[in-house]
């Protein structure tokens, strides 16, 4: 058994534009005397490897408390995919599970997201900062959220072979937040 952990570190990845970094503020610290050590951590809930809840998007939509836990475990597939739109038809030459990782930077179209959700997909993930482009973050987004697929964004990839795998990557639990920073491993499902 081999596990990959593809997680960007909190404090370390590059924010998305327009959000300031995660701080990580000391509090009490035992080299200052103190008899603990103590830290305070305040981020975006987009920052470093996180999960997109429907409320990201969708007026009213659910938080990240109220998303099945079982979207973010189980049975996955990691995919390099070309830098091109990514169709239905790309996804039927594929290996499928419930969880896809893509790595790399093509988009998804409206065709593979309704595709997708009709085979059953709970959970998308990309390498990317966002599953949308940086010049429509709104209409792949409202897609995914709007059918219940899970968005998992910010993933490293760089060091994962595509094939088949089990993923782990619960979300913070935070009531009314719209996304979550999350620990997301993969474990091989074939023998190393």
């Amino acid at each position: 058994m081999k596990i990959y952990d593809i997680s960007r570190d909190l404090i370390e990845a590059p924010p998305y534009p327009g959000d300031e970094p995660p701080r990580l503020r000391t509090v009490h610290r035992m080299t200052d005397g103190e008899s603990y050590n103590l830290s305070r951590l305040e981020t975006s809930m987009h920052a470093g490897t996180h999960v997109d809840a429907p409320l990201h998007f969708i007026s009213n939509g659910k938080d990240i408390v109220s998303m099945p836990l079982e979207q973010f475990i189980g049975e996955c597939v990691v995919l390099t995919v070309p830098k091109t739109p990514l169709d239905a038809m790309y996804f039927m030459k594929r290996p499928f599970a419930p969880r896809i990782l893509l790595h790399g930077e093509g988009q998804l179209t409206e065709s593979a997201i309704g595709y997708l959700y009709n085979q059953g997909c709970r959970l998308i993930g990309t390498n990317k900062q966002s599953i949308g482009s940086y010049s429509d973050e709104l209409s792949v987004h409202v897609s995914l959220l709007g059918y219940g697929v899970a968005v998992l964004e910010n993933l490293d990839l760089d060091a994962v072979p595509d094939g088949r795998y089990t993923l782990y990557a619960a979300p913070l639990k935070i009531s009314g937040a719209e996304g979550a920073p999350c620990r997301a491993i993969l474990v091989s499902l074939e023998e190393e």
